[in-house]
């Protein structure tokens, strides 16, 4: 028996258990008792859709035995969480790959090559070795989970699947009406959605909320930015999303937001939910040269689920 899909908001927080050291959090009154508030970061309860994947497998499946109000400590092994660490993911980029980018790399920055996200280790003799393990590789950790609400009005659920799936598309507009959610995209988000917009209707019938989609008129062509139109799978989903649609055309795309260069800038709300391990596994495959990276700032919320290939 499947269980009922319940659309739910989640305060937690995570500690790695060896130092003790709280590592993240949603909860600012945690934050600011391990000492790691930060003023510019939004602290609030994450809304997540139970059975879509979306968290660890173990922690979900103690969240989707919870009730509202309820509080948990979910303690995860190394396999469990961020996996173990591996000399598989040890990389050696070229020193001057970092100077042709006016970079000057250092132990502890952090960077992007393709789409894995890495640290350097060292640097030296002309070549820089980054670390594609996750920081808290072969760690164990623990969560304390709080489930905060339940949404089963349908308005609110309604303004929810807005907030999390089209909020951040340029052009969009909304019309909640009891139990239906109109939603009306610019012509080229429309065209190019199709199949996102599919698995989303499904995803809201299954909440007891009618998902209808309209075309509305183009943006104007100074307003559509050529470097700004791919993964519309992160833009539209956020970091959440597992329907079945991965094998959705590259034209399917919409515009996204300018990508993750600084932490504070651009939330982990807006980032794809790849655990590192992932990411640099699919960069180490890749046939692409790895002469183009960014430095970056992996801000990547750890509670949610690595995302699958």
């Amino acid at each position: 028996m499947v269980d009922k899909k319940r659309m739910v908001s989640v305060t937690f927080t995570g500690k790695e258990l060896l130092e003790g050291k709280v590592f993240d959090t949603n909860s600012a009154s945690d934050a600011k008792e391990a000492g790691i508030l930060e003023e510019k970061k939004e602290y609030k309860p994450l809304t997540i859709i139970t059975g879509e994947n979306e968290l660890m497998p173990l922690v979900e499946k103690e969240l989707m035995e919870m009730q509202e109000g309820e509080e948990r400590l979910v303690k995860l092994i190394a396999k469990d969480a961020f996996g173990e660490r591996t000399t598989d993911l040890l990389r050696v980029v070229p020193l001057k790959n970092f100077y042709d980018q006016k970079i000057n790399p250092y132990p502890g920055l952090v960077i992007r090559i393709g789409n894995a996200f890495g640290r350097v280790q060292s640097v030296g003799s002309g070549r820089v070795r980054v670390d594609f393990n996750h920081p808290l590789s072969g760690r164990e950790v623990e969560y304390k989970v709080r489930l905060e609400k339940e949404f089963k009005d349908k308005k609110e659920i309604s303004e929810q699947l807005f907030s999390k799936y089209y909020e951040r598309i340029p052009g969009t507009e909304k019309q909640v009406a009891e139990d239906t959610l109109t939603i009306t995209l610019e012509g080229e988000a429309f065209k190019n959605l199709t199949k996102v917009n599919e698995a989303i209707k499904k995803l809201a019938s299954e909440l007891g909320v009618k998902l209808e989609i309209k075309e509305g008129k183009s943006l104007p062509k100074t307003e559509t930015v050529t470097g700004e139109k791919a993964q519309a799978h992160e833009h539209i989903h956020g970091p959440n999303c597992h329907h079945d649609h991965e094998d959705q055309e590259e034209t399917e795309q919409a515009p996204k937001t300018k990508g993750i260069i600084d932490g504070d800038a651009v939330s982990s709300e807006k980032q794809k939910t790849k655990s590192i391990n992932t990411v640099a596994d699919e960069a180490r495959k890749e046939k692409k040269s790895t002469s183009g990276f960014e430095v970056t700032k992996d801000s990547s919320t750890t509670i949610q689920r690595p995302k699958k290939k």
